[in-house]
């Protein structure tokens, strides 16, 4: 019978406790390790908010760095129903008489509908193609009509058509008939809407006429014709922002006048002040924070000794701190506004 033994039993040595510290000393490199890592990934995630808040500190200095940001206007109308205004930080602050005689409008031509009674009817049962021809603006579009073609059809090729300048048809029924309307998507007297002597849907041939004869100019295409301040304007558009520096107006109703005012804005100027104030002090008390030492845990923040979250910190505080070259009279440092470091605080 054979038998097992470990040599030094009889020594009082406890080798299940050696075993366990050595395998303890031999893990101990793997614990550093994981430390580390720890560390690692909770400096990155410390990094990462940092950017964030650094992003959101050059969001609202870039709101500050130019006049037309940094001045905020306000536009406002004595009647609304007359017209709509915006104003820029570029818009001189004013007073203005707006005077509306016609509305910008785009061109609506409607067919007659003789004959059609329902959406579905046949416009062109002659056994061959015909064609519907017809100008936008400058722009001349020749469609081919199959043979079988609905007044649906018949919308379908306009709408449809990969080269269509500019129009939008439709097919109502006004209760008798049911009628093709062509209408244009842009106002402006230049716009308008001819059908052309190349349509051969005339009416003959068991085809529908849809010639020019057999259309009513439902509405005209306009420009907007209005005054500021006495001085005569037509645009081709109700919406204008090339006539008041930094204003645009939306004209609504035509034979009436308004006065508009544009007005320094102060209390966005101030929010956009108090939303770098605390965008930069949300940059340093985070660094801050992250960077304190405890004497008695003796363990350093995340950030403690970070050369790269340290110069940022210094950076900025020399930013806010020293002035600024270049301007004229006697403001030159943030402290002359009443913008103060440590950090910083709006007085």
């Amino acid at each position: 019978m054979s038998s097992f033994s470990i040599g030094g039993l009889s020594t009082g040595i406890d080798y299940n406790e050696l075993i366990s510290k050595l395998i303890e000393v031999k893990r101990r490199p793997i614990e550093i390790l994981e430390t580390k890592k720890t560390d690692y990934k909770s400096k990155i995630s410390t990094y990462k908010e940092l950017s964030t808040k650094l992003s959101d500190l050059k969001s609202a200095v870039d709101n500050l760095k130019t006049s037309s940001s940094f001045y905020k206007k306000t536009s406002s109308e004595s009647d609304s129903t007359v017209l709509d205004s915006s104003a820029t930080g570029t818009a001189s602050v004013g007073n203005y008489a707006v005077s509306i005689t016609t509305l910008a409008s785009a061109e609506k031509e409607v067919h007659n509908g003789t004959g059609l009674t329902a959406s579905t009817d046949i416009i062109n049962n002659s056994g061959s193609d015909k064609v519907f021809q017809y100008t936008y603006g400058a722009t001349q579009r020749t469609l081919t009509v199959a043979d079988g073609t609905t007044l649906d059809g018949l919308k379908a090729l306009i709408n449809d058509d990969a080269s269509n300048s500019g129009v939008t048809a439709t097919v109502v029924n006004d209760g008798t008939n049911y009628r093709l309307v062509v209408s244009g998507n842009e106002t402006g007297a230049t716009n308008t809407i001819t059908m052309d002597a190349g349509t051969t849907l005339d009416g003959t041939g068991s085809t529908v006429d849809f010639t020019a004869s057999a259309f009513v100019e439902n509405k005209t295409a306009a420009d907007a014709d209005f005054t500021i301040d006495g001085l005569q304007i037509s645009r081709s558009t109700n919406s204008i922002s090339d006539v008041i520096n930094g204003v645009t107006l939306t004209l609504k109703k035509e034979n009436s006048s308004a006065a508009m005012t544009v007005a320094a804005d102060n209390e966005a100027i101030k929010e956009q002040i108090e939303e770098f104030v605390t965008a930069y002090n949300d940059v340093m008390s985070l660094i801050s924070s992250h960077s304190t030492y405890d004497t008695e845990s003796e363990e350093g923040g995340i950030l403690a000794g970070e050369g790269t979250s340290r110069n940022i910190q210094n950076n900025l505080r020399n930013q806010v701190s020293s002035g600024v070259s270049g301007l004229s009279g006697s403001l030159s440092i943030l402290a002359q506004i009443g913008i103060t470091t440590n950090y910083i605080r709006v007085h």
